[in-house]
C-alpha cells in the first residue's frame, strides 16, 4: 500500500533496552507490509541499545524502510516520543515501545482500515498482555463501549482504555494537542489521549495485532501510591471532559 496519504512513521522510544529490543526489532522486520519510516528516539541509554539499533538499521534499509536514530539526554519517554514525532515525515504516527511486539500483519491491517475509513483520525487495536510470569491475558481495548451512548472523551476520562503500542493516529492530532507533557512524572500518555479526546474520531480494530510485554520497570508494576497520585492529578486537570459524577468517581474510587 504505497499511498503517501496513509504513510506511517513508527516512533519507538528506547532506554537501556538491550535485553529485549531485538524481539521488538524482529517484529518490525517481519511485517508483511512495511512501515514507511521508523524513528528510534533514545533516552540516554548507557548500555548497548544504540549499537543494536545501528546494526539493525542496515536490515531495515535493505527492505526499503527509512530509519532515523535520535540520541537524546535522559529526560524520559515522553520527551523521546516528542523528538521522534517532530522528526517524522509521514501523516500517521504509530507508537511502539521498545519491549512490545507487533504481529506481522499489524501495518497491513491498520493501513487497510485507514483506507476504508478516510474520515477517521485514530485507530486502536486489541493486543495480548504478557505478564512477567509469562501468563497471557487478552486486552480487548474498548470492548465495553456502548455505541448508543458513545463518547470517546467521557469514556477516556472514566478510564484509560488506550494502549500506546496499539494506537495509530494522525500526526496533526498530536501536534494540535501539544504532544506529551514532560513535566508529568508518569501517565504522560494518558494525559495526551485526554488532550486529544475532543478531536478524536476513533475506530477500534477488533483484532489482536500485538503484545504488550510487562517488564520489571513497567508502569503496571510501579508503586500503587505513585500511580494513584498521577490518576488524581489528571482527574483534576481534565475534569471538564467528564461529568461531575465522573469527577467524584475518579477522586474517591
Amino acid at each position: 500500500m504505497g499511498n503517501k496519504n496513509i504513510g506511517i512513521s513508527v516512533v519507538c522510544p528506547t532506554y537501556n533496552s538491550e535485553v529485549y529490543i531485538e524481539k521488538t526489532l524482529g517484529s518490525l522486520l517481519s511485517q508483511n507490509d512495511n512501515p514507511d519510516e521508523i524513528i528510534f528516539s533514545d533516552d540516554g541509554s548507557v548500555d548497548d541499545t544504540i549499537s543494536i539499533l545501528k546494526k539493525y538499521k542496515y536490515h531495515f534499509e535493505k527492505k526499503g524502510v527509512s530509519v532515523k536514530i535520535i540520541i537524546n539526554s535522559h529526560t524520559g519517554p515522553g520527551a523521546a516520543r516528542n523528538k521522534g514525532i517532530d522528526k517524522s515525515s509521514y501523516p500517521w504516527i504509530a507508537f511502539l515501545d521498545s519491549d512490545d511486539i507487533w504481529y506481522n500483519n499489524k501495518i497491513f491491517v491498520v493501513k487497510k482500515n485507514i483506507l476504508e475509513n478516510p474520515s477517521l483520525n485514530c485507530f486502536l487495536h486489541w493486543e495480548n498482555f504478557i505478564k512477567i510470569n509469562g501468563e497471557k491475558v487478552e486486552l480487548r481495548h474498548g470492548e465495553f463501549l456502548s455505541k448508543s451512548n458513545y463518547s470517546v472523551q467521557k469514556q477516556l476520562y472514566k478510564a484509560n482504555y488506550f494502549s500506546t503500542s496499539a494506537l495509530v493516529c494522525k500526526k496533526s492530532l498530536i501536534e494540535e494537542s501539544g504532544g506529551f507533557d514532560i513535566s508529568l512524572p508518569n501517565a504522560q500518555d494518558y494525559d495526551l489521549w485526554l488532550k486529544m479526546a475532543p478531536k478524536i474520531k476513533l475506530l477500534i480494530i477488533k483484532e489482536f495485532l500485538g503484545e504488550y510485554v510487562q517488564q520489571k520497570n513497567s508502569i503496571s508494576v510501579r508503586p500503587y501510591v505513585q500511580r494513584i497520585f498521577s490518576e488524581l492529578r489528571l482527574a483534576i486537570r481534565h475534569r471538564k471532559k467528564g461529568s461531575v459524577y465522573l469527577f467524584y468517581y475518579k477522586l474517591f474510587r
